[in-house]
């Protein structure tokens, strides 16, 4: 384990979060190998940090960023005692936290990640993703909804520039919409300001991955390339849009993933430096996300795809 800071290690152990860590550092019950540590201590897997009578160990993981078509009815909490959480029903062995928020009902696409300071920050910037969303009501949506549902308000930061999310009826009950950058992106709110109710609420993309390749239940892990395109959106003021309607050249969410029926869907973008295809080859589980070879916990050797546990499907494929 690289060195890191007293506060962060603590935070990474799950004690506290940071700010209660250096809470506890100023109150002195934190000592590191049996010293009261300097303000700025960095520590290692190595070093013996208690606070009060409990000593503290983190669990050396490689980063692990998941992209799940989450099935409704699963709950993105992290506490594994809340009904059918997320955490329990993917049953990965890196140590995940879903990143944004997402209703237990509704479905579709969402980031999941081991890496706590990049779930923080993109759930803190989540406003700063486009999405997209099938959205199903209880009535006749009119030429009037759908104007309302284009004319939103956005955070602070964007309220000198105008806002408008793109939105398209699909049938008498069901339409489309592309949420800006910087727009409200609580959909059911906004359904129900105009009088309408949810029926169902499906995420389809965030920024330039969709689920379109991606069973529902099934996750995969995005390649590192995917996951700088997502960190790019973080430092910038306002993420770029294509027009609506205009085909993208983005990767599918589904990129490498299997179907229920295990059958290989799509070859998962090479590495740099090996064929294409090569990517295609390495060998996964068909299991509910376990690692391929036992010994390889946290590694990048576990699964690059899997799915929510249904029933007991978790415990046979142990």
């Amino acid at each position: 384990m690289e060195p890191k800071r007293l506060n962060k290690y603590i935070s990474d152990a799950g004690f506290c979060s940071r700010r209660e860590a250096d809470e506890l550092l100023e109150q002195g019950r934190v000592t590191v190998n049996g010293k009261i540590p300097q303000p700025g201590t960095m520590v290692t897997a190595k070093d013996k940090v208690r606070i009060d009578d409990q000593i503290l160990s983190v669990r050396e993981e490689e980063p692990v960023f998941l992209a799940l078509n989450k099935p409704a009815g699963i709950a993105t909490s992290a506490d594994r005692s809340v009904r059918n959480n997320i955490i329990s029903a993917i049953n990965h062995p890196a140590s995940l936290q879903p990143i944004g928020l997402m209703d237990r009902d509704a479905e579709g696409l969402i980031f999941l990640s081991n890496d706590k300071d990049l779930v923080n920050r993109m759930t803190k910037g989540d406003y700063k993703y486009e999405k997209e969303y099938i959205v199903t009501v209880d009535k006749v949506i009119t030429p009037a909804f759908l104007e309302k549902m284009s004319e939103v308000s956005g955070p602070a930061e964007f309220s000198e520039e105008s806002k408008k999310n793109h939105i398209s009826r699909l049938d008498p009950t069901r339409f489309k919409i592309v949420l800006e950058p910087g727009t409200n992106h609580h959909v059911k709110r906004l359904v129900e300001a105009q009088g309408y109710k949810l029926v169902k609420l499906k995420r389809t993309r965030i920024q330039n991955l969709t689920i379109s390749q991606l069973a529902t239940g099934h996750w995969r892990t995005l390649t590192p390339v995917e996951v700088d395109e997502l960190k790019k959106v973080l430092s910038s003021k306002v993420a770029g849009r294509k027009p609506f309607g205009a085909s993208r050249s983005g990767s599918s969410a589904g990129r490498g993933t299997n179907t229920f029926n295990g059958k290989r869907s799509e070859s998962a973008p090479a590495r740099p430096g090996r064929p294409a295809g090569a990517a295609a080859k390495r060998k996964t589980s068909k299991t509910t996300g376990g690692p391929t070879k036992r010994g390889t916990r946290g590694s990048s050797r576990t699964t690059t795809k899997g799915s929510v546990g249904r029933g007991n499907a978790s415990r046979k494929s142990r």
